[in-house]
């Protein structure tokens, strides 16, 4: 399989939001095919205060309705510290890292980048993702003339949660609150109603575990309240998706199917619950009718792609991630875009013929 391959955007290009801040990852964006042809992409932007020896910095955002960020300080001998949390004496979580959302905007190719917004453009509120908005996806319903945004919030009370905020211009924003409640993430909302019903795709987890995470799909009349929940496809015994499994892209409409690009899970050292873990990427291929019906999927065996040094660039957070989370009929209608986070640091693009996608699946 052919596959074109370009790295977008990395932390050094994105203009801190205060000086006290540091960027310390753009990645997991989402993407949409703007009137002008060109291509938006939304996209998380995770920064972090500069710690000190002594002190941990949890910033959270305290504004009702304009961005306002507080920054908790705690001495280091009262918690402790992990890769990429610490919590304190009573076990809470505290996030030594704050993401927000922007805009980057892309020429009618979808390869190269024209512009990126030098603040915030989509944040938290109190209440509403006080320690970050995360992992955008974003529909666009042709017929009601919207887009709906579904994004990790992170809040003291309401934990990693799904939330949803509602659109026509990118600029004004309806937010509807909590969709799918904590854990739950990867929410993709179809582009169109299906015998009726919104659908969406979504990887919860639970902390009694019965069973390795995967996807669902439930299904709404008003995009706000969501029921019929059923567990839609797992991690395989074997193979580059056999740890866990969760949408990627909001899934696209193809002749054959519904095209869904997912991530897939493996440990690096097979049989090691200490290794490494290595994202993946795959496809599957859903019934135009009826979203449960599986009509293909990506071999165990070979994924469609897999993690790139050349796109972590050196400065990979976590190695062996690659994330995909949008997709873009090119203007051809033969190829697609592919948007991934890669080593929760940069964002890239991946160009692919549908065809050879489709004609991988099993």
């Amino acid at each position: 399989m052919k596959i074109e391959s370009k790295l977008l955007v990395k932390a050094k290009d994105i203009i801190p939001t205060r000086k006290t801040l540091r960027v310390r990852g753009v990645f997991n964006p989402s993407a949409v095919r703007l009137p002008n042809k060109k291509i938006m992409l939304l996209v998380r932007v995770a920064e972090t205060p500069y710690h000190d020896e002594k002190t941990f910095l949890a910033p959270h955002f305290v504004g009702t309705k304009e961005m306002d960020i507080h920054v908790e300080k705690t001495h280091r001998e009262k918690l402790k510290i992990y890769d990429d949390c610490f919590r304190t004496d009573e076990d809470i979580v505290r996030l030594p890292t704050i993401s927000h959302i922007r805009k980057i905007f892309m020429d009618e190719t979808g390869m190269n980048v024209e512009s990126i917004s030098d603040k915030p453009d989509f944040y938290g509120l109190k209440g509403d993702g006080d320690f970050g908005v995360e992992d955008p996806r974003v529909t666009y319903f042709k017929k009601e003339k919207r887009y709906a945004m579904t994004y990790v919030s992170v809040s003291t009370l309401s934990g990693v949660s799904t939330s949803l905020a509602t659109t026509k211009n990118f600029n004004d924003w309806k937010r509807e609150g909590i969709i799918f409640r904590q854990q739950n993430k990867d929410v993709v909302i179809y582009p169109e109603k299906i015998n009726g019903y919104y659908a969406a795709m979504h990887r919860p987890e639970g902390t009694m575990v019965f069973d390795k995470p995967r996807i669902w799909i439930s299904y709404s009349k008003d995009l706000i309240f969501w029921g019929r929940d059923k567990p839609l496809l797992g991690p395989r015994k074997q193979g580059w998706d056999n740890l866990r499994i969760g949408p990627g892209s909001v899934p696209i409409k193809t002749n054959e199917g519904w095209l869904e690009i997912y991530h897939g899970v493996h440990l690096k050292k097979k049989n090691d619950p200490n290794s490494d873990k290595v994202y993946n990427a795959g496809a599957i291929l859903f019934d135009l009718k009826n979203p449960e019906k599986i009509i293909g999927r990506t071999p165990a065996n070979k994924p469609i792609f897999k993690p790139n040094k050349k796109l972590e660039s050196g400065n990979a957070f976590n190695d062996n991630v690659t994330f995909p989370s949008a997709v873009i009929p090119d203007l051809n209608n033969k190829d697609l875009l592919i948007y991934s986070g890669e080593g929760d640091s940069n964002t890239s693009v991946r160009k692919i013929k549908l065809k050879d996608i489709l004609n991988s699946l099993k």
